[in-house]
């Protein structure tokens, strides 16, 4: 059953992968690094100033509570637990994957890091900020940067979809945790 699923995943993973053009290409390569993250989470720390006002400090630490966290339950509990192999270092996928700039990835495959942070600070933006216009962004954002990483050949789709899957989970419960007594304070 585990073969047939990774069969599977391999076949979406490199249909994704093979969609590729020259704008896709340039945009998919700089979407996946930290730089562009950046601008993101500036945004997201301006949002919450402008939007929280004096209270946004505990939602601007939370979140980043929550992001280290993630980070940690993957890069240091699941990937090398699972030690999966990224498709761009699988001997039998190699031939078939397309690569941007030759960009590749060491470590192992699953989870990503990527979708769970992103999605992580998706949810919680979400759940905090209650704004439409917001929540679209974000999640777009976070949509782009977890793709990023299929259509480079750096993660399986599935890496991606059980990273988003966990990363909404922690942005949903520390969104929640900010309604519990521990975090009220009062003038």
């Amino acid at each position: 059953m585990l073969e047939f699923i990774e069969n599977i995943d391999a076949k979406i993973s490199l249909f994704i992968n093979n969609l590729h053009c020259e704008i896709l290409d340039f945009l998919m390569f700089h979407i996946t690094h930290f730089y562009c993250t950046c601008v993101v989470y500036a945004a997201v720390i301006f949002a919450f100033a402008a939007i929280k006002k004096k209270q946004f400090w505990k939602d601007v630490l939370l979140l980043t509570l929550a992001v280290i966290i993630v980070s940690i339950i993957v890069a240091v509990f699941i990937k090398p637990n699972v030690a999966r192999l990224r498709p761009c270092n699988t001997a039998k996928l190699q031939d078939l994957l397309h690569f941007v700039k030759n960009y590749t990835a060491d470590s192992f495959s699953f989870l990503s890091s990527h979708a769970a942070t992103s999605f992580t600070i998706a949810t919680f933006v979400h759940a905090r900020l209650r704004k439409n216009y917001i929540s679209i962004l974000i999640f777009l954002w976070a949509f782009a940067y977890s793709y990023s990483r299929i259509y480079l050949g750096v993660h399986f789709f599935g890496d991606v979809l059980c990273g988003a899957i966990l990363g909404a989970f922690f942005g949903k419960i520390f969104s929640l945790s900010l309604k519990s007594k521990i975090f009220r304070y009062k003038n």
